[in-house]
């Protein structure tokens, strides 16, 4: 067989299938993405220091807080039934859907936004315990219906099988982040000290050059599917009576509302632990200055470094859920067991190599890459969780395929629960060093948990 035919047979392999052609999509925009964000934490380190470093990382729990009330489970809710009525044909109650799902995303959005530039100072002190957060809260807010809306647009093409719209999305974002704040900083060479607020400005413009983008991919796709019928000739030939607007609303706030609770009690959780450590770093160092500094380091620094090769385990997961859903509901055991099997053996491989790779040369990237002496000590540090944060959160994906997402959901709690106490009573007798514990105990729980629950499924 030649070179050019086995090229030809992989290519349309690829092609064929949605979950490798999804995987490799994400893969190569998220090691993209990833690359991009590490140029930006380095260039934020050296453009408002570590101390606003820290004070910027402050404001991600109500990011995150913000993503799972507007966003999250409506998006996941739309793309189920994109998927399920595109696959009957019926592509009026599809875009009935996303029409419905786009504006409660724009109310939920606006809402959040105003409740957060209105109370912005109160909440800085209230819930972040840090008084200089009010002016990066402020900032943050506008970029909050821009990213509920695209979450929408998002949701809608995932159902459609399109991740690469998703992945594009993401790529400029970064892109619009790291360079609309270089080239700010540029044109305002009066300005000497920057501050974190300055920091936010690029997470807005990539939300808005973002959504600019998801936007127009809509409005093309629109256009090209309105000309002709024939864009869906690859689903069956059955077409369904579109569903009235009572029962388009009932059916979607029927998948959203659990989908927003689970994701809203389980931010609500993390975003208490990235709230409390500072607060706690803070009893250990009797500095406030210090602990914001740490905090910075490790979170803004050495963690997101740690979870760059997670890039292609976090891909796999997303399209192995509904690999595993689909072979679980046919019965196809043999298959279960393969595709399982093989994603299990993919995770330890990248997570034991990943982790002798920062165990080996933690310490000197930290102070090449990061030029901080800290950074390095926490990659070194963090190594060893390498293996079981990939492999916890496959196992998450496949518990989630095989129906087992409120299991999912008490296994995630109790994890979070273990790093809470660990922050209270560890982090001020021994430091930051007292959380790698926690993360360290909580990560082996939810693995082995995860393990023996899977085990039992599949034996069963």
């Amino acid at each position: 067989m030649s070179e050019k035919s086995i090229i030809s047979q992989v290519n349309n392999k690829i092609l064929r299938s949605p979950i490798i052609k999804g995987t490799l999509i994400l893969t190569i925009t998220g090691i993209v993405t990833r690359f991009i964000g590490f140029y930006n934490r380095i260039f934020l380190n050296n453009l408002i220091g570590a101390k606003e470093l820290g004070i910027y990382q402050l404001i991600f729990p109500l990011y995150v807080v913000a993503f799972s009330i507007t966003t999250m489970g409506n998006e996941l809710a739309l793309t189920k039934l994109v998927s399920e009525y595109i696959g009957h044909n019926d592509i009026s109650s599809a875009r009935s859907f996303f029409k419905t799902c786009f504006v409660i995303n724009f109310i939920l959005g606006t809402i959040i936004s105003l409740i957060f530039y209105f109370n912005s100072d109160s909440i800085s002190i209230l819930v972040l315990n840090a008084s200089s957060c009010g002016n990066c809260i402020r900032t943050l807010s506008i970029g909050i219906p821009f990213m509920a809306m695209k979450g929408a647009i998002h949701g809608y093409f995932m159902g459609m099988k399109k991740s690469e719209v998703h992945g594009i999305s993401d790529f400029l974002e970064q892109l619009s982040k790291v360079f609309g704040l270089y080239i700010i900083a540029s044109y305002l060479t009066s300005v000497k000290n920057y501050t974190a607020s300055f920091a936010v400005i690029g997470i807005v413009l990539g939300e808005i050059v973002s959504f600019i983008f998801s936007l127009i991919a809509l409005f093309i796709h629109f256009h090209k599917t309105s000309k002709s019928s024939k864009t869906y000739t690859h689903y069956p030939k059955r077409f369904s009576r579109p569903i009235n607007r009572q029962k388009v609303i009932s059916l979607f706030f029927k998948d959203s509302i659990p989908l927003t609770a689970n994701r809203f009690a389980l931010t609500l959780l993390q975003s208490t632990e990235a709230i409390l450590i500072p607060t706690y770093l803070l009893e250990y160092y009797r500095s406030s200055a210090l602990s914001l500094s740490t905090y910075g380091i490790f979170s803004g620094m050495a963690f997101p470094f740690i979870m760059f090769p997670a890039t292609i385990t976090n891909s796999l997961s997303v399209m192995l859920l509904p690999a595993v859903s689909g072979a679980y509901s046919e019965l196809k055991t043999e298959y279960l067991k393969h595709i399982i099997q093989k994603s299990i053996v993919l995770c330890l491989i990248i997570g034991i190599s990943s982790g002798t790779v920062f165990f080996l040369c933690g310490r000197p990237v930290g102070y090449i890459v990061f030029h901080n002496k800290e950074a390095g000590i926490f990659l070194y540090q963090l190594s060893f969780l390498c293996p079981l944060i990939y492999l916890s959160t496959n196992l998450a994906s496949i518990l989630n395929g095989l129906g087992l997402a409120t299991h999912n959901l008490i296994l995630t709690v109790i994890s979070t629960s273990i790093r809470l106490g660990a922050i209270i009573l560890l982090i001020p007798h021994y430091g930051m060093q007292g959380y790698i514990i926690g993360l360290f105990v909580s990560y082996i729980f939810q693995t082995l948990s995860s393990s023996h629950k899977l085990n039992k499924v599949i034996r069963e």
